[in-house]
């Protein structure tokens, strides 16, 4: 550091030397010699060598050889830092408990500045609430200039000049990652320049009043707390747990391409401008207090792409190492290139006293031997591998549970370090795990206010594994005593490190049992009391279930009636409804509006109307109605599309239902019998947010946005009033009332609409068939309801082809007699009494299989009509052969008396007026009839 010192002062004038023994800062030196600067601030000074002796001249040239040999010496001696390419470094808060002691404080001061540009590079370990990069206070104001994170709102927080200027950006700062950021303002053009990243975001910025800002000299400068007051006021959740490094502070904007040449690393601070303030000697120009001073190297933060190497420090088959990463958010490794051997070989060395098989191999890597393709491929791609480090000669692969160890001991000849091996998978190694990223794991079943961190990460702690949390907690292993019994295998301890009573454990099934999955701890001192606690360890992403054993599956996979998680938990707690302690199923929902009711919308779908019993005045028909409504008071879960999946029925709570009371024709009561009733719930919307409150991932439904389905299955009798004038001819219209019981329209309401009712069945019946079906309002008083009218036709076919057309026939039959010999008495008089015989025989069965009215029916009018047309015929049959009797008595009597030639005309015209009856009749009846068909026809047509 002191060599990298001297190099940064060869750039400097022999007057910057002399100044700096006197106690000037470095940014009182580069002013002297830097006109540019000078000009651009107004501030131009004037040039000291114009106005020096020929004497002070000369002592400058003896400084100038003396500076360049006292450099040539340090760097042929110790090596420069740039060679070396390391930085100084800090690292505050180590070993992660969060102090309000740890800082670094600068020794200097700075002056006023109308210009800033803060440059830093940070990796940040664990967060807090507020990660205070620096903090620059004067006793007028603490919040002079302040540059933290908020790693919970993922945003870059600037406070400046006395709390007048305050930004805040986007930004979320990666945990264990280097960092490159920069923030520039310009007060007098009023603009500010954020880099992060390689992009540069600038905007200009207003301040009422337009003040002159400035930054104020004099002050205290301190990274790594926030000054609450001048020198003090620190809180420990308001400090920083990271490595800082390359710390500078320009007095001016750095222009775009000085910005991205800090970026990218493509600038060396050595021949950069001279910061004001910087960490190239950082044990003379800061005071530390409790934070490590070293060295990082500029690789590490110039390239930013990383991935984590852990190697777990107990033997396991491959079967149990491969579960083992899995569930840690990462894979068993598989080295890619001679580079990537050498450096897990470096890695595993240390592991020595760990991971010692006994053989040639000790560790598992992620290949397995394919006996098909006679090839080696990645365990969970199964891809063949491009790069094979095997030591041994090759040979054929013979069993299908082959995979390949590594040789990570330095006790074996050189030529064996780093080598691939051929194992059976049964054999106990230590896993090799890769993390491509920083891998989350989260703790679920807290409380919601629990004092605990909720987010960990794995990292290796003197080889074996650590769960660090992401603010304040950390999770250990403690072994056990060496007194203890060989049933006890330690515990893992969960803690906060600041807060020590705060903790919780949960003891050791194995030597190798990792506190991933579900597992019971036993809580202490937390703020929601001690207890015995299930949590949950996860590296489960969103979207996916934890299993209890921390497998992951995707979240649509639970509760889908398969098994998908190892141990059947997806499974595991199904219910979809879990009522609240205070919830009454006797309470409809509430209103959202209290001007509103709760809207149950209805819909009707009859399957069949099984029978039409019209000597009783009802029908019988099989319905299903199905209600849909909302509860804002219910929260569901595991919700699927199919609505079909998501059944409530069987609960032994139940939420509120809407009961339907059944009427017929002027509210008359109807005969229900229930088939079946089945509850779901029908999904809507997204699923709220997860709570980690939770052991499980669920996803969770407002009931507000997602509906109840009840659907039942009945059987129904309805009164219905049968208006019979037009039978068989008649079309008929029933009414079924569907009202809300027990609840009033004010509070809850059926909607309905047009499609709302549905006929599905047959709509030929065995007398009616059913033309069309409609729902309207049915309110009932106060109460809410719905109305459906069934219209329906009479097959009056059957009655045509049964009766109509038979009787008809009789009557053509009856007035065929006209047609007969006037004088074959007895043959016209047997056919029409028959046939008038005939036709009351009809009328008295069709009479018994219809419904007995008072009124009389088309079909009596038929029946009474065809009655006396053949009445009439066997009245005119007599009254002929009446007619013809007397002609012939007549005849004889003027025969036998010879009587005059008078009583002979008598006689020939009653005989003519027979015949002429006759003749009248064949006209007579069927005029009449056609008369009485035109006029019945178009009765029987009126609807």
């Amino acid at each position: 550091a002191e060599a990298k010192g001297a190099s940064r002062k060869m750039a400097t004038t022999p007057s910057d030397v002399l100044l700096s023994h006197s106690g000037g800062s470095e940014r009182e030196r580069r002013e002297q010699d830097n006109p540019k600067t000078n000009r651009r601030k107004g501030r131009g000074r004037t040039d000291r060598t114009k106005k020096s002796s020929p004497l002070s001249l000369e002592i400058r040239y003896s400084v100038y050889l003396l500076l360049f040999a006292l450099l040539s010496l340090g760097l042929c001696c110790s090596g420069s830092a740039a060679e070396t390419g390391e930085v100084p470094a800090v690292r505050f808060q180590r070993d992660g408990e969060a102090r309000k002691d740890t800082l670094l404080k600068y020794l200097g001061s700075l002056p006023s500045l109308s210009a800033i540009t803060s440059c830093f590079r940070v990796n940040l370990r664990q967060a807090r609430n507020a990660n205070s990069i620096l903090s620059y206070a004067v006793r007028e104001e603490p919040n002079e200039f302040y540059i933290g994170f908020n790693h919970e709102s993922k945003a870059l927080e600037l406070l400046c000049c006395g709390d007048v200027l305050q930004e805040e950006w986007n930004f979320t700062l990666p945990l264990r990652e280097w960092v490159s950021v920069c923030v520039a303002i310009d007060f007098e053009d009023r603009y500010i320049k954020f880099l992060f990243g390689g992009e540069i975001i600038q905007h200009t910025f207003k301040v009422p009043g337009n003040p002159v800002l400035e930054v104020r000299g004099g002050g205290l400068l301190v990274f790594g707390q926030d000054q609450d007051s001048y020198g003090g006021g620190y809180i420990n959740i308001q400090s920083l747990c990271a490595t800082l490094a390359d710390v500078r502070i320009y007095d001016y904007v750095l222009n775009d391409d000085e910005l991205v040449a800090f970026s990218d690393c493509s600038s060396d601070p050595a021949s950069a401008s001279f910061p004001i303030v910087s960490f190239s000697d950082i044990k003379r120009d800061f005071e530390a207090m409790n934070v490590e001073i070293g060295q990082v190297l500029s690789d590490d933060y110039c390239n930013p792409q990383r991935s984590d190497v852990l190697i777990f420090p107990e033997f396991r088959s491959f079967k149990e190492a491969k579960h083992l990463c899995q569930i840690s958010g990462g894979e068993l490794m598989v080295p890619r290139s001679m580079e990537e051997t050498w450096k897990l070989f470096s890695k595993t060395v240390s592991y020595l006293n760990f991971c010692n098989s006994g053989s040639m191999t000790s560790f598992w890597l992620g290949v397995k031997g394919n006996v098909t393709t006679q090839s080696w491929e990645h365990y969970v791609t199964g891809s063949e591998l491009n790069f094979t480090n095997f030591v041994q000669q090759k040979a054929p692969i013979e069993e299908p549970n082959i995979c390949v160890g590594f040789a990570g001991n330095n006790n074996t000849n050189a030529n064996q370090h780093g080598g691939w091996y051929s194992v059976s998978c049964k054999l106990r190694r230590c896993p090799i795990c890769l993390l491509d990223e920083v891998v989350l794991l989260k703790a679920r079943g807290l409380c919601k206010d629990s004092l605990f961190d909720r987010q960990y990460f794995l990292t290796n702690d003197n080889g074996l594994i650590t769960f660090t949390g992401v603010y304040y907690s950390m999770i250990t292993r403690h072994l056990p005593s060496n007194n203890t019994d060989g049933l006890d295998y330690g515990f893992w301890l969960l803690r906060r490190l600041d807060k020590p009573s705060v903790r919780a454990k949960f003891r050791l099934d194995s030597p190798s049992h990792y506190p991933l999955g579900r597992h019971l701890w036993i809580v202490e001192d937390d703020v929601c009391g001690n207890s015995t606690v299930s949590i949950i360890i996860t590296a489960c992403k969103e979207q996916q279930f934890s299993c209890s054993d921390g497998t992951c599956v995707e979240l649509r996979q639970r509760c889908d009636m398969e098994l998908d998680c190892p141990d059947d938990s997806d499974e595991m707690g199904c219910e979809f409804l879990t009522l609240a302690p205070s919830y009454n199923s006797d309470n409809p929902p509430p209103r959202q509006d209290i001007t509103k009711p709760v809207q149950v919308e209805i819909h009707i779908d009859i399957y069949a109307i099984r029978k039409i019993d019209v000597a009783n005045f009802q029908f019988t028909c099989e319905i299903e109605v199905t209600m849909e409504w909302f509860d804002s008071r219910l929260r569901f879960r595991h919700l699927n599309n199919a609505t079909e999946l998501n059944s409530l029925t069987g609960l032994e709570q139940q939420p509120w239902r809407p009961k339907l009371e059944f009427l017929g024709d002027r509210n008359t009561a109807s005969d229900v019998q229930e088939r079946w009733t089945t509850l779901s719930v029908r999904r809507y919307t997204m699923p709220l947010d997860d709570n980690d409150e939770e052991e499980f991932e669920s996803e969770v439904f407002e009931g507000e946005g997602n509906s109840l389905l009840q659907v039942q299955k009945l059987t129904v009798t309805t009164p219905c009033q049968f208006y019979l004038e037009k039978f068989p001819f008649d079309q008929q219209h029933c009414s079924m009332g569907l009202k809300m019981s027990g609840i009033t329209k004010d509070y809850i309401s059926i909607k309905y609409s047009k499609d709302s009712i549905v006929f599905s069945g047959r709509r030929k019946m065995l007398e009616y068939t059913l033309v069309k079906e409609t729902i309207d309002n049915g309110d009932v008083g106060n109460y809410s309801g719905v109305e459906v009218h069934l219209y329906l036709r009479n097959l009056s076919n059957f009655y045509i082809t049964s009766t109509y057309v038979p009787t008809f026939i009789i009557i053509v039959i009856g007035y065929l007699v006209f047609f007969f010999p006037i004088a074959n008495f007895n043959e016209r008089i047997m056919v029409g009494l028959t046939g008038l015989l005939v036709e009351a025989t009809f009328f008295s069965q069709v009479n018994s299989s219809i419904p007995h009215t008072a009124y009389m029916k088309l079909v009596d009018i038929w029946m009474v009509f065809c009655i006396l047309v053949l009445f009439q015929v066997v009245v005119s049959v007599v009254i002929l052969h009446w007619t013809l009797e007397e002609s012939n008595r007549t005849t004889l009597i003027k025969v036998e008396a010879t009587v005059s030639s008078i009583n002979r005309n008598m006689a020939e015209w009653r005989r003519k007026k027979a015949v002429k009856m006759n003749r009248f009749c064949r006209f007579f009846t069927p005029v009449v009839t056609v008369i009485f068909l035109t006029v019945y026809t178009v009765l029987a047509a009126q609807v």
